[in-house]
């Protein structure tokens, strides 16, 4: 088998121009695929942190019926609460999978009035200091401050509805929404502490912020709410998270990321398929170079196999000689793809891809803002399989010349005999 390897690359460098063509070819395709893997998945990675911190969580618990139904009055008792919060601390003892913080946070959907007109609201009662610590509202805020100020009732406001209302920092405004009293229309007096701009103009036209405490006295909650969201160190621990909360609470509901956010992961997946047609396409071309280089390489090889034939060299190890041709260029290949394309994926790991090179202001992404700034993340399994898939074409494909080699008429005939 040593005989056959050296034989091969020998081979191989009796015609540099070609096999340098060919493992260039091969190289290429795995370094493409490698840094659209690694684009791909940190620019989902940054789309999926940047929803969750922007009202969502990585987990969320909820009372059963609530994603679908979206009832005001479905709520998690306060038993249920201190059952979470016991639980808790027990999982953080236990060390399982880190949980950042959780957060508590109401929800209602009501109408936003004042001197000047009225505009529908979709109103968040959250905990200010805890979502101050893990998510970006507080970075989004314009102007005055993430509940800060002495108020009383205050509320942040999305930036659309400041401007359609024309409201400022300090002006009053009514809620009316239907609280959990029976059909009666709950209406509260808020002033604005803070403006926010989330980047995304749909959000900016609905959204309003109400301390937890506030917006559960103004709507008779009690010490309940509609959900308690958990974050973890990232996103794809969520699965794992999801999978021991449902356990230990088989009466509530839990979802991960993915199913509170259907959209986005829609999205993601569909930006998933159209990556893998461009890398499936990439090595259908590089599949093609291959083999009809191996193949010219086995027919313009006459004298070489009619010798080979006559001192005895067995069709199998015609065979088993083009194919090891194939492996010392597919490792090649994998030497020098792997460098370019990890080389690039580190470079975006760290500075970055600027979309403003490809396009002029902000753009939603399932109904995301995508950050400035995609960065590449890229992992041991990604590399493993991208690996996989150029060897395994460049080995599959060298079968076809390997077999036209090995057999005995086609030698018999390319000699003369």
């Amino acid at each position: 088998m040593l005989l056959l390897i050296k034989l091969a690359w020998r081979n191989l460098w009796r015609n540099k121009r070609r096999t340098i063509l060919t493992v260039t070819s091969v190289s290429l395709g795995l370094a493409l695929l490698l840094m659209s893997l690694g684009i791909g998945d940190g620019s989902h990675k940054q789309m999926i942190e940047s929803a969750v911190k922007m009202g969502s969580g990585h987990v969320l618990i909820q009372a059963r019926g609530y994603q679908e139904k979206d009832d005001f009055k479905l709520t998690l008792s306060g038993d249920d609460l201190k059952r979470i919060d016991a639980w808790l601390e027990e999982y953080s003892r236990a060390g399982g999978i880190p949980i950042k913080a959780h957060v508590r946070r109401c929800f209602i959907s009501g109408m936003l009035s004042s001197a000047d007109g009225a505009s529908g609201a979709m109103v968040a009662g959250v905990e200010p200091a805890m979502e101050r610590r893990i998510s970006r509202f507080a970075e989004k805020v314009t102007a005055g401050g993430f509940f800060t100020g002495d108020y009383q009732n205050p509320a942040v406001i999305g930036k659309g509805i400041a401007d359609k209302l024309e409201l400022d920092i300090g002006d009053k405004m009514v809620l009316m929404a239907q609280g959990m009293k029976g059909d009666d229309i709950e209406s509260v007096l808020l002033r604005v502490c803070g403006i926010i701009d989330t980047g995304a103009d749909e959000l900016n036209q609905t959204l309003l912020l109400l301390d937890l405490s506030d917006f559960q006295k103004a709507f008779s909650m009690g010490d309940a709410v509609h959900q308690v969201a958990f974050f973890t160190q990232d996103s794809d621990l969520s699965s794992r998270l999801d999978r021991t909360v449902t356990a230990e609470f088989p009466d509530l509901e839990v979802l991960t990321w993915a199913d509170a956010m259907p959209e986005l992961r829609d999205a993601i997946e569909l930006d998933d398929g159209f990556n893998y047609f461009f890398q499936g396409t990439i090595f259908i071309l590089v599949a093609f170079t291959v083999m009809n280089t191996l193949l010219m390489s086995v027919l313009e090889r006459k004298r070489e196999f009619s010798l080979l034939d006559a001192i005895g060299l067995s069709p199998s190890g015609r065979f088993r000689m083009v194919m090891s041709e194939a492996f010392l260029i597919s490792l090649m290949a994998i030497f020098a793809g792997f460098t370019v394309g990890y080389s690039i994926h580190l470079y975006f790991n760290r500075v970055g891809l600027p979309l403003d090179l490809f396009y002029d202001g902000e753009f939603d992404f399932g109904g995301v803002m995508i950050d400035p700034v995609l960065y590449s993340d890229l992992s041991i399994g990604r590399i493993a399989g991208s690996i996989l898939i150029a060897s395994s074409i460049t080995i599959i494909l060298a079968v076809i010349p390997a077999v036209r080699a090995a057999r005995a008429g086609d030698i018999h005939m390319l000699s003369g005999k």
